[in-house]
């Protein structure tokens, strides 16, 4: 009896709040932030990451809104050689990571999103028949005026090779842009889609410790080098799972063992 009232209390400690009501909270999570450029030239850049995100729901933990704090992914630097001839033959991401990236209307699903920027520099290398990455273009991955990556609006960075950038913010469901092949010999894969559901079954109950929500952005990178690669689609998936606080965990792994006791005890008798 006194596990079982013990498990009763912890489970009530996660669930009760007023019907109807908004509930504010702290949830701890781990998760990925996800980078693919110029599938599938390019291999995927994974970033792992966990920390903390304040989550309102409507009082039945369906949720309204995140606050993903910067600095949860990265920094990481990393370069990704491309698998393919033509303009460009890597590209090379320094001090990658999160911006704060604040999103609402999840629980309604599409268009529920929002804005996450990210910080770190892109230098994208050029072939040009130049060993390494002598021929480059730096790219700054920090949104400026309000646009970037992840954000939204179209960039324009001139030079001797000159990059156009069209953004979208991240978004759950699928995203608001679709990409192109590179050329016409590959197909580009499918593009991955939003989504949340609840600790127990494909539900909007997210905001409970086992609920998942994942977000997608896309953006196209255009040079004045356009044999190989006429677009260049980054793709962008961040991935979060709430998971309990480490004292409530053994919590409930304790009062779950100690119901599985006394039902083998009962068994027996």
């Amino acid at each position: 009896m006194r596990a079982l009232a013990l498990l009763a209390l912890c489970l009530a400690s996660l669930s009760i709040v007023v019907p109807g009501s908004a509930r504010a909270a702290t949830l701890e999570f781990t998760g990925t932030l996800r980078l693919q450029v110029a599938p599938p030239y390019l291999p995927p850049l994974t970033i792992p990451g966990a920390g903390s995100v304040q989550v309102a729901d409507d009082g039945s933990f369906h949720l309204l809104s995140l606050l993903l704090p910067g600095g949860a992914f990265g920094p990481v630097s990393a370069s990704l050689p491309t698998t393919s001839a033509g303009d460009i033959n890597s590209v090379i991401f320094t001090n990658l990571g999160n911006l704060t990236g604040n999103f609402g209307g999840i629980s309604g699903g599409p268009p529920g999103g929002g804005p996450m920027g990210l910080s770190g520099m892109a230098k994208i290398c050029l072939a040009l028949a130049t060993p390494g990455c002598a021929a480059s273009v730096n790219v700054p991955l920090q949104p400026v005026a309000g646009k970037g990556l992840g954000v939204g609006g179209t960039q324009y960075f001139p030079g001797a090779v000159s990059i156009t950038m069209k953004h979208a913010p991240w978004t759950v469901g699928q995203p608001v842009m679709t990409i192109h092949s590179p050329n016409s010999n590959v197909t580009t894969p499918a593009l991955p889609g939003g989504f949340v559901h609840g600790p127990a079954s494909l539900t909007s109950s997210t905001a409970l410790p086992s609920g998942t929500i994942q977000l997608v952005t896309v953006s196209k990178t255009y040079t004045s080098l356009t044999v190989a690669f006429p677009e260049l689609p980054v793709i962008g998936v961040l991935q979060l799972h709430f998971v309990p606080e480490p004292g409530t965990a053994l919590l409930l792994g304790s009062g779950v063992a100690a119901l599985g006791v006394i039902a083998r005890r009962r068994r027996r008798r």
